[in-house]
């Protein structure tokens, strides 16, 4: 496959290392399909696929859920309690104003990122690929958390998650996840690919509770239960 290695900066996830990420051309590729790409470490970010590709780092290690298996742990089990008042329902993909709050809300909360440049580039592009979004509301009718996906005839893949940051006792950021998986259940998919599990990086940390889940690592799928 050709194309481009590029340095992004600072790494996103990891304090004191560069990030790199080869991008193939064309972008997307026209011959391969990304259902496939993602089994070889390739994610989404609007209509670009890239792969990480640091010099002397493979942290970026792409995990996936098996939904037939799994079995949610004691601390996931009192998180649907939590929030057993919310109604979860698939929307399809887009950015109106309540969401766009929301996720500025999110940004300035979690990211401490106060100027947020226009969104919908980096929410509504979709690759080409089909998918939708989960919405969480409360009684009132607010919207809480949003979880945009990727679908495909065997899986879900997690693009991105923003939610109510004042909210903190919901842990919507777990509950939302939890909502992937039963939208895979119920829908009779096989696997959700929740991106990247980096160890040593906090805020990636909660993928590792949803077992059972296997983890590419060099290039082969290495399955975890506990």
């Amino acid at each position: 496959m050709r194309g481009v290695v590029y340095h992004c900066g600072p790494c996103p996830y990891l304090p004191g290392r560069e990030f790199h990420a080869f991008h193939p051309q064309p972008n997307p590729p026209r011959d391969i399909p990304y259902r496939e790409l993602m089994d070889h470490r390739f994610r989404r970010s609007g209509d670009h696929l890239y792969m990480p590709m640091c010099p002397a780092c493979d942290a970026c290690q792409p995990v996936r859920v098996d939904v037939v298996a799994f079995s949610p742990r004691r601390d996931q089990r009192r998180c649907s309690r939590a929030n057993r008042d919310l109604v979860v329902s698939w929307q399809p993909r887009g950015l109106d104003d309540e969401r766009r709050a929301l996720f500025r809300a999110y940004q300035l909360d979690v990211h401490g990122k106060e100027e947020v440049e226009d969104p919908a580039p980096f929410l509504t592009a979709d690759g080409g690929i089909g998918g939708g979004e989960l919405h969480a509301r409360d009684g009132d009718g607010r919207l809480l958390g949003v979880s945009i996906c990727d679908r495909f005839s065997d899986a879900l893949s997690s693009v991105y998650c923003y939610y109510d940051p004042q909210q903190r006792d919901r842990a919507l950021g777990t509950f939302m996840a939890l909502a992937e998986v039963e939208h895979c259940r119920v829908q009779g998919l096989r696997w959700l690919y929740l991106g990247f599990l980096v160890r040593g990086c906090r805020k990636m940390s909660y993928k590792a509770r949803f077992l059972p889940q296997e983890v590419l690592e060099k290039g082969l799928w290495v399955r975890y239960a506990e």
